[in-house]
């Protein structure tokens, strides 16, 4: 009985303080602006896809931004962010290695790998993925107030770290994709860390925060 009484003690603040982070929303000091980042940035020139009613009920992230961005000698990369302004009510970051096989996606490899942003480097997620006769890189990570992590569990360690301290929790995920075609691995992600040192001041405006 007096063990039950001790157990009892120490689960129940607990629990009332899950049930009151719950409920407590701290907003941002400023909204994201995705959909302000200029199609043309250096050299590379974009085109805007629309992301279907179905798909953004089911991300149920708070901006999306989706388009292409080809440069002068015709290199193309696929941009992919989604902000999540709150990720405590159902509006969780998806990850793309639980997405992709529904759209008919095969995942063959999947490793973190160092990325360069120019003065410095992030680790991030590469994922090779087929569909029929297509290979695809693609280069994921998470943005958060406090850095970019590779890591689902380092996301969620940070969702629940902001949550007690009653900071925003507000994240997103970047992904960048490369066509594969005759290039190696490294050439893709040589052209994707081209392409994201590039246009990194823009996305630095177009979050409410930088830490990236």
């Amino acid at each position: 009985m007096k063990k039950f009484l001790i157990i009892l003690l120490i689960l129940v603040p607990f629990g009332a303080m899950a049930t009151v982070l719950r409920y407590i929303a701290v907003e941002p000091e400023q909204p994201s602006q995705l959909t302000q980042m200029p199609l043309e940035i250096d050299g590379w020139k974009g085109v805007v896809f629309p992301v279907g009613e179905a798909t953004a009920s089911v991300l149920q992230a708070t901006e999306i931004l989706l388009r292409g961005y080809t440069d002068t000698s015709g290199n193309y990369v696929g941009l992919y962010i989604a902000y999540f302004q709150d990720q405590k009510y159902g509006s969780q970051i998806h990850s793309p290695r639980h997405c992709l096989p529904g759209g008919g996606w095969v995942l063959t490899g999947l490793e973190h790998v160092p990325f360069s942003l120019g003065d410095r480097s992030i680790d991030v997620n590469r994922m090779t993925i087929a569909k029929r006769s297509r290979v695809d890189q693609m280069f994921y990570w998470f943005h958060t107030r406090s850095g970019d992590l590779a890591s689902e569990y380092s996301l969620k360690f940070d969702l629940v770290r902001n949550s007690l301290l009653l900071s925003p929790t507000d994240a997103a995920i970047i992904r960048l994709t490369v066509g594969q075609g005759d290039r190696s691995q490294d050439e893709c992600q040589r052209l994707a860390e081209r392409f994201m040192q590039t246009i990194l001041p823009e996305v630095r405006k177009a979050l409410p925060f930088d830490t990236i």
